[in-house]
């Protein structure tokens, strides 16, 4: 069996909920604030990092901010 490249995708990422960041290895550090349109809903905002970015196409960059929102998340969720 195979491993896929991204299987252990949350040992990539650090959390620190007294910043409310989203740290990723290669740099990328995503800041979260609630929602001001819906209540108990958080916004992501890449607030370090854009050069890691550079040449990666939109599906790399949605899945790394959909992992950053999930890991955040369940951080606060205390599940992590």
């Amino acid at each position: 069996m195979t491993n896929h490249p991204n299987r252990n995708w949350r040992s990539r990422w650090v959390v620190d909920l007294e910043a409310a960041t989203a740290i990723h290895q290669i740099g990328l550090v995503v800041r979260f604030a609630p929602a001001e349109d819906e209540p108990g809903t958080y916004d992501g905002e890449v607030i370090a990092g854009l050069e890691a970015l550079a040449g990666m196409d939109g599906q790399a960059l949605a899945r790394l901010m959909r992992e950053a929102g999930d890991i955040y998340m369940e951080a606060r969720h205390g599940r992590h």
